[in-house]
């Protein structure tokens, strides 16, 4: 059996293969894991130690667990929807896997089958509708904008901008075009003087970014488009994969541009194939139009873009465990500094931007600072693209400027609960996020006055919490993810957050909360990257607004 599983893989790319790669081609073909001797074929055709090869395959769900008939999204929104109870009505019927987001928020729950397309079967779905094939594809997300004027959402919710023909009539690579005739300092100066900070959630001064990657001594640099929209509750950047690749490739070019870089990476989740395949068509139409390759639209520098898929991690959306994983590692963090932007891709300087913040860029480069500069407040200008989730009357994306009170985002363009209880907080930026409750929805939406007030918004994803939801299946739930996601770089995260889950996730809170609390302390101060720094951070929020309510619960089921 070994020998003929083994014949079957004879026309592997042979040594020069990335092992990650080929080892999803693998899987993929097997249907199933990697044995031993898959895996050692494996070793033996990329050079890479059998020992390095199983420990970077287990960091990856893709790999390690191996395709499913369907993927049932058990993330925060979904979870609400009954996401749980189906994936466990499903398991008994196909083979089932869970995944923690998968980018349709606004219509939870969401299963993603193996065919590529999502099934959308609605709060409660039974699981005979789920199974089904639907008739066509989901319809649109509902988006709209309250600003000035939109930026991220121009080209989204209209059809068709995927096209290159239709995309170029709306001005999509204009800009880039124009740019070329300037150089890359005016381009540097125009988002720097913009005062754009990365959407992804850090918040980092992109100008900045870009002008340290540019500086950096180096005889190559790379772009990286962060398509890895992980938080639980955000699904804008998968539109705008889907709906205007076009503007995220052209965002690629400019940043490209400005620091001198030769080659892009577009790395999208696995669970968005059709956000990556979109993204691919546009590279290709966008390199057989001349706009990518040897010459920039022609006359430009060389720039090519590459779009690699990843493989079922979240701390993927960490920017060096992203690049861990391009260079076809285990998905684990990296110490800093060095910080990409001097030693990032095979150590040369890197640019690793989401793709909201790239979309931005464009419009800068396009329209000036000052006028960017002009929108939003002076410590977060421009505007934010907000997700807003199926438990709001009026889900799906809203573009509003930076400073707009969450209030007036929950209430008015929401539309408030989409039930009928009222909503007990607002879960915003995913799990590692904030809840906040309606006495503190007055805070502007703004990345500084809400760390002032100890809150985040992360990516922009806001999920609406019920008065009358199951909030120890949403502890659990939580914990269970933190627990699963760990890349395991740090003993903190990787053991602290599974103990939190025995603590809080069991019977027993009234009595663990004191040791509780001085687990998260040791987790906050000693994990390595955000991810574990992040995980006490929702869990006691949400005990100290909700403890005695799960407590109860828990004690009387």
């Amino acid at each position: 059996m070994a020998s003929e599983t083994l014949g079957r893989l004879t026309d592997l790319r042979g040594a020069d293969a990335h092992p990650l790669e080929a080892a999803r081609e693998m899987v993929q073909r097997l249907g199933r894991p990697l044995g031993p001797d898959e895996l050692a074929e494996l070793a033996r055709r990329t050079r890479v130690p059998v020992a390095e090869l199983r420990g970077a395959i287990s960091s990856y769900a893709d790999l390690a667990e191996g395709p499913a008939d369907v993927r049932v999204c058990v993330g925060t929104s979904c979870a609400l929807a009954g996401g749980e109870g189906l994936a466990e009505a499903l398991s008994g019927r196909a083979h089932v896997r869970v995944a923690h987001c998968l980018g349709h928020c606004d219509r939870s729950p969401a299963l993603l089958r193996r065919d590529g397309r999502v099934a959308l079967p609605g709060p409660g779905g039974d699981a005979d509708r789920a199974l089904a094939a639907p008739a066509a594809a989901p319809a649109p997300s509902s988006v709209r904008a309250r600003c000035r004027e939109p930026i991220v959402t121009r080209r989204l919710g209209r059809g068709g901008f995927a096209d290159l023909a239709r995309a170029r009539a709306n001005d999509a690579y204009a800009t880039l075009e124009r740019a070329l005739g300037g150089g890359p300092e005016a381009v540097l100066a125009a988002v720097e003087g913009s005062g754009l900070r990365g959407r992804g959630g850090a918040g980092f001064a992109t100008g900045r970014k870009w002008r340290l990657a540019a500086a950096a001594p180096a005889e190559a640099r790379y772009v990286v488009c962060n398509g890895d929209e992980g938080d639980p509750g955000s699904f804008v950047d998968r539109l705008l994969m889907e709906e205007d690749p076009h503007g995220v490739i052209e965002g690629m070019a400019l940043c490209a541009y400005a620091v001198g870089a030769r080659e892009g990476i577009a790395f999208v989740r696995s669970e968005y194939p059709a956000a990556r395949a979109a993204l691919a068509r546009a590279v290709d139409d966008a390199r057989a139009a001349g706009i990518l390759g040897g010459a920039v639209m022609g006359s430009g520098p060389a720039f090519d873009v590459r779009v690699v898929s990843g493989l079922g991690s979240y701390v993927c959306g960490e920017e060096t465990a992203l690049l861990e994983a391009l260079e076809g590692r285990r998905c684990e963090v990296r110490l800093r500094p060095p910080y990409p932007v001097t030693a990032g891709l095979h150590g040369r300087p890197t640019v690793v931007d989401n793709v909201e913040t790239l979309v931005n860029a464009v419009w800068i480069v396009e329209r000036g600072a000052d006028a960017y500069a002009a929108l939003g407040t002076a410590a977060s200008p421009g505007t934010k693209a907000l997700c807003l989730n199926h438990g709001f009357a009026r889900p799906g994306v809203l573009e509003v400027e930076m400073g707009t009170p969450l209030r007036e985002v929950v209430e008015e363009e929401g539309g408030g609960p989409a039930g009928p209880a009222p909503l007990a907080a607002v879960l915003a930026g995913g799990p590692m996020g904030s809840v906040i409750p309606p006495g503190e929805w007055d805070v502007p939406v703004c990345y500084t006055a809400m760390a002032e007030r100890g809150l985040v918004l992360g990516h922009g994803g806001l999920v609406a919490l019920p008065d009358d939801a199951d909030l120890p299946a949403l502890l659990r739930g939580w914990l269970r993810f933190m627990a699963a996601e760990s890349c395991g770089r740090c003993t903190p995260c990787r053991l602290g957050s599974r103990r939190a889950l025995d603590l809080a996730g069991g019977p027993g809170l009234r009595g663990a909360r004191a040791e509780l609390e001085r687990l998260l302390e040791v987790v906050e101060g000693a994990s390595l990257c955000a991810f574990g720094q992040g995980i006490p951070r929702p869990v006691r929020r949400l005990i100290e607004l909700f403890g005695d309510r799960i407590a109860a619960a828990q004690a009387a089921s």
